[in-house]
């Protein structure tokens, strides 16, 4: 028996042999800085936004009975109340070899700029955490959000 599968397919970023030769450099470069000591003690950091409640899709819900006529069915089945946005929950944490920090949650109502990620992400969640752990002596490594990339951020980054 044959067994057929239909896959959607994704758009990717396309990359040129130019584009490929500068990422394999930019990496050689990063692995001969690190040492084994240095990697041990560097710490990772990334943020999760997790969907704790979302928006039904009306075409998807629907209620079975066993009844003739839709008007035989008791509105309180039929009738939900509507929630206009997607509820969620913002996580940010670090990990090294050397362990893990506490979970840092970001206010709902928060806007992530940079300076509200210093103050209250970095200084007050993820680096005591870490100088607890590794000390003073720790690499700090973070993807490329603009909260992270302000000058700001930078200025903080560069002074742990």
């Amino acid at each position: 028996m044959i067994c057929n599968s239909v896959f959607r397919r994704r758009e990717v970023q396309s990359l040129t042999a130019a584009d490929k030769l500068k990422r394999l450099n930019a990496c050689k470069r990063l692995k001969n800085r690190m040492t084994r000591n240095k990697i041990g003690r560097t710490w990772f950091s990334d943020k999760k936004i997790f969907t704790v409640e979302t928006p039904s899709n009306s075409q998807n819900d629907r209620v079975y009975a066993s009844l003739k006529t839709k008007r035989d069915v008791s509105p309180s089945r039929l009738l939900k109340p509507r929630k206009r946005f997607t509820k969620s929950v913002m996580v940010s944490a670090a990990v090294s070899k050397l362990g893990k920090t506490s979970l840092v949650f970001v206010d709902s109502a928060a806007k992530v700029n940079s300076a509200y990620y210093c103050d209250r992400v970095l200084k007050n969640g993820l680096l005591p955490d870490i100088r607890r752990l590794s000390g003073n002596n720790f690499t700090f490594q973070q993807d490329g959000a603009p909260s992270h990339r302000s000058s700001i951020s930078s200025r903080l980054t560069h002074l742990i």
